[in-house]
């Protein structure tokens, strides 16, 4: 049994049904399903009644979600005691992004930070926004810039929406809309559209219906893409057409072209997300450099 076996199941336990835990964990159902049933396997006991209204903890369940909680919470208080008093004073801020993002205010608010606090070394690391919630949980890095995180990412984490960006269509060069200075969306409704892969976007392709339910169509997601460079690469090569945050224009995309949208007119959230308890060092400093210069 590990520390993340805990986590899963206390998660599934607050919410008492799989989707919505396995949201809020960014994994798969399945995966979450599995690892559940291995849990109970291990301890030899049924940890939830699976009932056709839902999910109920048994009694086994409710003593041992006192339990995993408890021990989630002094491993959590162990380590930070641990990094505040005997790890090395001076570690770096470590920042999870996606690559739209720091194509946009991120460059900047480093750049700022490094010249306010020339003494701080910070690392950043290129992560889809299921590899930043995890490495949040797990303290591998201090705080993650995602687009349109789930809601219930507020009730783990502090959720702080720097920045609107408007959604732009990308096509391929060759479309037949592809020199066109702007389009309604509802032109592309007989389209095959490029979506996200649950796995490393969880929640992405809600949104992608959400903007086209607004255009009066609900798209045909034929293809998954697990990166942005992977979904510009699969529109480039006429497997379909995607719709994407206006930032993303900054990266390389060859044989593309993204064009604005006059309906809808559908905003993304570039969002900076960090843990609720305290901050690690110089977070706090970095947050009142990055909220000034976006504001």
């Amino acid at each position: 049994m590990e520390l993340r076996h805990l986590k899963y199941f206390v998660a599934v336990a607050e919410d008492l049904n799989f989707s919505r835990a396995a949201v809020r964990l960014y994994i798969s159902q399945p995966a979450l399903s599995r690892q559940i049933k291995d849990l109970e396997s291990e301890l030899s006991v049924m940890l939830f009644l699976r009932q056709s209204d839902g999910l109920k903890l048994t009694e086994a369940g409710k003593f041992f979600l006192e339990q995993a909680k408890d021990i989630l919470n002094r491993s959590y208080v162990s380590v930070q005691t641990i990094k505040a008093h005997y790890a090395k004073q001076d570690q770096p801020l470590v920042i999870g992004y996606i690559p739209t993002i720091l194509q946009s205010f991120l460059g900047q608010t480093l750049q700022n930070f490094g010249l306010a606090y020339p003494q701080v070394a910070v690392s950043f690391r290129e992560m889809s926004p299921s590899e930043q919630v995890k490495a949040l949980r797990d303290g591998g890095i201090n705080i993650a810039f995602m687009g349109n995180p789930p809601d219930n990412l507020e009730e783990e984490f502090m959720v702080k929406c720097i920045k609107k960006v408007p959604i732009v269509a990308l096509l391929p060069n060759k479309h037949r809309l592809a020199d066109q200075s702007s389009i309604n969306l509802a032109e592309l409704a007989s389209e095959k559209f490029i979506g996200m892969s649950e796995e490393t976007f969880p929640g992405r392709n809600d949104r992608i219906h959400d903007v086209c339910r607004c255009a009066g169509f609900v798209p045909n997601l034929h293809l998954f893409a697990d990166s942005h460079a992977s979904m510009i690469a699969l529109v480039a090569t006429g497997q379909g057409v995607a719709i994407m945050p206006s930032e993303a224009e900054a990266l390389p995309h060859p044989q593309t072209v993204f064009v604005k949208l006059n309906h809808p007119l559908y905003y993304s959230r570039s969002t900076a997300v960090w843990r609720k308890e305290t901050p690690a060092k110089y977070l706090d400093k970095f947050l009142t450099i990055l909220l000034n210069y976006v504001e």
